[in-house]
């Protein structure tokens, strides 16, 4: 593992967003790549052994270049995908070299940071790829809009066909470089500070049963944002001692009732149609959306606002405090937002909390580049107000250095 090899590597790694990156060890002559992406990729990288490099040409107003998608087809039409412009300051040139290398490392970390796969690949480039990575001009990140870059991209895929796929760079796994079933245990004190926290935590790869893992991961983004003293695991109401929501945060200004939706990570729901994910998605939303009705009126029904966690009682002012709900789902699909939109609007017109949903690849996103309560609420309600305006919520690409573009 080259997280244990190189420990200041899964440093560095954390500061990433997402996306490919590569690492230079100079001990080392083979390229060494670092996958960062959602447990989902990189399940589907393990069981398919192979993805596709896209190099995607690109034209905005000043820069002409190309840019690269990185494909993992859990679904023959509708693979999971990362990727953005090749810049100059962020190894562009670098990765583009390493494109064209035979024999490249693959190092796979989910959102945290924690490595959890590693296969030596072999890269198929050709000609093509060569003399058009060789001469692209790569630009500079400074004034670069990024998000055209991106929503061109993403015009540029959706049209593809099977010749683009053979025109792809095929990446193959030829030897695995680290166990394919590692289990990471947190036992960092500094991790477990919130109310309801355990005294360890873990996170494998491939779950069963995904919901406890999935609310601990969120807590750790939300630490991003939030300080531990002012986060919530699974508080019970005190009449029946049931969960009220899955994570509860409180602070000086806001109250954020998040309900999590995740889906067991085996083989089985890899390979799932893209209907049945679609349906799958919506049956998750409606369902948060009620269990964050029955948590509002909860907070609602007493003058005090009292919950249970790990057995004691804790009474939490909320007066004058601005509340929100957020259903967190394993998997949003672009262009099924119109089926998405109407339960959380049904959930405001009966409340008055304005609620959203969001994937749990976005929670990460969003909490890459916004650190401040303020700014993440304000992002919430450019979400909330597009879907109350339009009728159909918007997704928002959050960009360095925090600028917010939706397109």
């Amino acid at each position: 593992m080259i997280s244990i090899m190189y420990p200041e590597i899964r440093a560095y790694v954390k500061q990433l967003p997402i996306g490919l990156m590569p690492i230079d060890i100079k001990a080392d002559i083979i390229p060494k790549l670092i996958v960062k992406s959602s447990k989902e990729l990189i399940l589907t990288a393990k069981l398919r052994k192979e993805f596709l490099i896209y190099l995607v040409p690109y034209e905005i107003p000043g820069v002409k270049s190309v840019g690269f998608l990185a494909a993992f087809f859990d679904d023959a039409v509708h693979p999971l995908v990362t990727g953005g412009a090749l810049i100059k300051e962020l190894a562009g040139r670098e990765l583009s070299k390493l494109f064209l290398s035979p024999k490249v490392d693959v190092h796979f970390f989910n959102e945290l940071g924690w490595e959890m796969l590693a296969y030596r690949a072999e890269f198929k480039s050709t000609k093509r790829h060569r003399d058009l990575l060789r001469s692209a001009v790569l630009p500079s990140v400074k004034g670069l809009n990024q998000s055209a870059i991106l929503t061109q991209m993403d015009s540029w895929f959706s049209a593809t066909l099977a010749a683009d796929d053979q025109q792809a760079i095929r990446v193959v796994f030829k030897e695995r470089l680290m166990p394919d079933d590692v289990v990471h245990i947190d036992m960092n004190d500094e991790n477990h500070r919130y109310h309801g926290a355990p005294l360890v935590s873990s996170s494998p790869l491939e779950r069963e049963e995904p919901g406890a893992f999935q609310e601990r991961e969120i807590i750790s983004i939300l630490h991003r944002v939030f300080s531990p003293d002012q986060i919530y695991l699974a508080p019970l109401r005190t009449y029946d001692k049931e969960e009220m929501v899955d994570v509860l945060v409180v602070t000086k200004k806001s109250v954020l009732l998040i309900q999590a939706k995740d889906g067991p990570n085996i083989e089985r729901i890899v390979n799932n149609t893209i209907s049945r994910k679609v349906s799958t998605s919506h049956k998750a939303l409606k369902a948060a959306a009620g269990q964050i009705k029955g948590a509002i009126a909860y907070m609602r029904r007493a003058a005090e606002f009292v919950i249970l966690v790990k057995g004691k009682e804790v009474k939490l002012d909320l007066s004058g405090k601005s509340v929100y709900g957020m259903a967190v789902i394993k998997e949003l699909f672009n262009h099924e937002y119109e089926g998405y939109t109407p339960p959380l609007l049904e959930l405001y017109a009966k409340t008055g909390v304005p609620c959203i949903p969001l994937s749990y690849g976005e929670l990460h996103q969003h909490t890459s580049y916004i650190d401040d309560e303020d700014e993440l609420f304000k992002a919430f309600m450019t979400i909330f107000n597009h879907g109350l305006e339009t009728g159909v919520f918007s997704r928002l690409r959050v960009l360095p250095p925090g600028s917010i573009i939706n397109k």
